[in-house]
């Protein structure tokens, strides 16, 4: 009977599609634990994307609660395998099961000690049963059971995806892959407890009936939601020729390698979107500066983004919880991977949003890709006539905080690209010449955020542009092209107009290292022609303005 009814639950509940994105900062927060299982597909580059995910460890921020099956067969639905395969080896798991088929609650216990906050902890101490309640409450977290699908495919190399593309590729080598991740939850209701306990049998009390019971019993999966590549492909590549590899050359298995934790970068920000119970939560601890008691335990790293709550009352009377501030972690990151005393470090974070901060406001992981996009209108980088800027940036702290530990906040990368819309003017009798300028750049920045809605955005870059003349009543002149290289710096004073879009003025000096004639000029040699590209150089302005939005996701 208990075998039927365990099925029977199997077959309900495995066909509902439950998505959970509902923001509840005051859900409480326990810790996840996490089974991983690989779509294997049928040719050596899935075998050996299998090899390098069994062997990658298992974020500090999930439990990892791996079983014996691993490589799957790829499924639109896996539902019912899950349910007939898989969810019964992670109760057993859960609850120890041993080769006799007996249970006991030890890493129940264990993992009940590990969530446990110094909040927790001081209770639990305050109480009559102490250690006892943190070890009960160890049985919530099965609750907290996620089975993750990770389906990587296709698996090319940097010349197929070129091709694939319909770009020759000449440069680059190593690896471009999609993925998608399908999200199963452990459905373990009361009454799901209740039947397992019914099948319990210890060292104590040993029970053949109930051993081959629970043997036969399909323990119900949810459907949460499915996360997938989250930029068209995730790539692993360097230049063919090793000389340009800045940061050193990786060999083709350390190239195929890195996958996985681009992967595992991308899926740690698209899970807590996906489903409330990623996102870590906690209360604010003190606030010069602000801090909180999580840290590397809860998988916080450099510049994750935490949005801070305070809970309001309605009309009707209902307490609600609003939004009054954005923050992100600093460099100050406590390693607390071990049992809670109730006097655990607490890690540091920096505002960039918001009203004024205060102890016990409820802080909810809000988790952004760190890219920032800008357009604005003025002076273009390197010209002094107007047009468009667009800047793309990305946060270097934020996706290489991980590996570089103490890499300050806000540190980013970015790309700039302008178009001037007018025409630059020499002026030199018969020199007299117009041009149209275009030019872009790459650099590095750092956003300093101050008085909760600003920030100043200092910027040090490379950049290169090119000149063309517009006249074509001249032959010489129809064929002026110039090539200019610089360097520029400045700074960029942005104000919010929400946590994460901001009004923006970029202020350059520019300090050319060249300007020479194109190589398509015939007359690239003539005089006339290097005394053009002089007066070009005594033309330009050094500081260039340009006003615009900034938007940051």
């Amino acid at each position: 009977m208990l075998c039927y009814m365990a099925g029977a639950w199997s077959q309900d509940v495995a066909s509902k599609k439950v998505v959970n994105r509902d923001n509840n900062p005051s859900k409480k927060y326990l810790r996840p634990s996490i089974t991983v299982l690989f779509a294997k597909r049928n040719n050596d580059r899935s075998a050996r994307m299998e090899k390098v995910f069994q062997a990658a460890k298992t974020q500090d921020k999930y439990n990892n609660h791996n079983v014996s099956t691993f490589a799957i067969e790829p499924s639109n639905d896996y539902s019912k395998y899950l349910s007939e395969n898989v969810s019964r080896q992670i109760v057993a798991k859960w609850f120890n099961r041993n080769e006799k088929g007996q249970f006991d609650m030890n890493l129940i216990a264990e993992r009940g000690f590990y969530n446990a906050s110094d909040a927790d902890v001081l209770k639990a101490n305050a109480s009559v049963r102490k250690d006892a309640l943190l070890a009960d409450a160890g049985e919530n977290l099965l609750d907290r059971s996620y089975i993750l699908i990770y389906d990587i495919d296709p698996i090319l190399t940097m010349d197929e995806y070129y091709k694939r593309i319909g770009t020759p590729n000449n440069l680059m080598e190593g690896y471009a892959v999609q993925y998608k991740v399908s999200v199963y939850k452990l459905d373990w209701t009361d009454s799901v407890a209740a039947v397992f306990y019914n099948m319990w049998t210890d060292a104590s009390s040993p029970d053949p009936n109930k051993v081959a019971a629970f043997d036969k019993t399909n323990f119900p999966v949810k459907y949460v939601g499915q996360v997938s590549t989250a930029f068209g492909w995730v790539t692993s590549s360097q230049f063919k020729d090793h000389s340009k590899n800045i940061f050193g050359s990786y060999s083709d298995d350390e190239l195929f390698a890195r996958i996985y934790p681009l992967i595992e970068k991308e899926t740690s920000i698209s899970l807590p979107k996906l489903n409330e119970d990623f996102r870590v939560k906690t209360p604010v601890y003190s606030t010069h500066p602000i801090a909180a008691k999580i840290g590397l335990k809860e998988g916080l790293s450099v510049d994750k983004r935490f949005f801070v709550y305070e809970y309001e009352l309605t009309n009707s009377g209902e307490k609600k919880a609003v939004r009054k501030a954005v923050i992100r972690a600093t460099s100050r990151i406590a390693d607390n991977r071990k049992v809670a005393t109730g006097r655990s470090d607490s890690s540091v974070f920096y505002q960039v949003a918001g009203r004024k901060v205060y102890e016990g406001m409820q802080l909810q992981e809000n988790p952004d890709w760190g890219i920032g996009l800008t357009v604005g209108y003025g002076s273009t980088s390197g010209a002094i006539g107007e047009g468009l800027t667009g800047i793309l940036e990305m946060n270097a702290s934020l996706w290489a905080g991980n590996v570089f530990k103490g890499l300050p906040p806000g540190i980013k990368i970015y790309a700039q690209g302008s178009l001037a819309t007018d025409e630059f003017t020499v002026e030199n009798g018969i020199l007299d010449k117009k041009y149209n300028i275009t030019s872009y750049a790459f650099g590095i920045s750092k956003d300093l955020n101050f008085l909760h809605h600003f920030v100043l955005v200092p910027f040090v870059g490379y950049g290169q542009e090119q000149l063309v003349n517009t006249e074509t009543d001249d032959e010489k002149r129809k064929n002026g092209k110039y090539d200019g290289t610089f360097l520029h710096f400045g700074a960029r004073f942005a104000m919010n107009l929400n946590y994460n879009f901001q009004i923006i003025a970029c202020y350059s000096l520019n300090s050319y290292l060249s300007l020479e004639p194109n190589t398509d000029n015939p007359n690239k040699e003539s005089q006339i022609v290097k005394d053009w590209a002089e007066e070009l150089k005594k033309g330009r302005g050094l500081g260039q303005l340009t006003i615009g939005l900034r938007y940051q996701f």
